[in-house]
């Protein structure tokens, strides 16, 4: 194969996320100069797993209407999307997660103090339909729901990086995080 080794880089799990990006655009450039060879490449990054990992604390609710929640469908579903996106900024972030990332679903409760969560899980692949990105996950059977203190903006996609959530997340959090349904 003309790219296994870029392919086994992307295999190993070592690649960090500005290296998948980077891998990504350069493939794009290839196959819009006709090598279609480098589409290997593109569907191996959809399943890559960065070696920074990412926490999205994602919001559920458009228009924060609870009657409107879409967690029940994504975990039925194993997907996670961003069907209302809102601004250019939230699209940006949306575009940064990678497989293996977790995604965290928040709803702000107290305002400027605590939200709820209400599931977790992982994503496994970048998947398109009609070119909208989303995720295929892998959700947990969790269903315990959780008031933490508020670590996400009112944004409804909002990553935080491991050591940040490490750093500012309550042991409530992290045994929420491990426990079974």
């Amino acid at each position: 194969m003309k790219y296994q080794k870029q392919l086994d880089k992307l295999k190993s799990g070592n690649m960090s996320r500005s290296d998948i990006a980077r891998l990504k655009t350069n493939a794009e450039a290839l196959v819009a100069k006709g090598d279609e060879d480098a589409r290997v490449v593109l569907e191996a990054i959809n399943g890559s797993t960065p070696s920074d990992g990412y926490i999205l604390f994602m919001g559920f609710c458009p228009n924060a209407d609870f009657n409107q929640r879409e967690d029940i469908e994504w975990k039925r579903e194993g997907t996670c999307r961003l069907d209302y996106p809102t601004n250019k900024s939230q699209i940006g972030r949306w575009t940064t997660i990678c497989p293996g990332d977790l995604i965290v679903l928040k709803k702000r409760e107290t305002f400027g103090k605590t939200m709820k969560l209400y599931g977790h899980g992982r994503v496994k692949k970048i998947a398109y339909d009609d070119d909208i990105r989303y995720f295929e996950m892998d959700w947990s059977a969790q269903e315990q729901v959780i008031e933490v203190p508020l670590m996400a903006c009112n944004a409804t996609v909002d990553i935080k990086s491991m050591e940040t959530v490490e750093a500012e997340m309550p042991e409530a959090f992290w045994n929420w995080l491990n426990s079974a349904a």
